[in-house]
């Protein structure tokens, strides 16, 4: 595998970020510790390098999801 094109989705909260492999894994994580803590952001970046794209957090039906 190609490593410079390895991404990973990163989660902001407000006490620091946790990282994922796949946007689905980050939603998991999301809403399963939803009432303990609201994430602040979210982006998808390339391993060791720049960040690609911000993600928008829409709540909808009690769950957010990354668009």
């Amino acid at each position: 595998m190609r490593r410079d094109v390895v991404t990973q989705v990163i989660v902001q909260y407000a006490d620091g970020c946790e990282n994922f492999a796949t946007v689905f894994e980050a939603e998991c994580y999301i809403n399963t510790y939803l009432s303990e803590e609201e994430p602040i952001a979210a982006w998808l970046e390339v391993i060791n390098g720049p960040k690609k794209y911000d993600f928008v957090l829409v709540e909808e039906g009690g769950e957010i999801h990354l668009v």
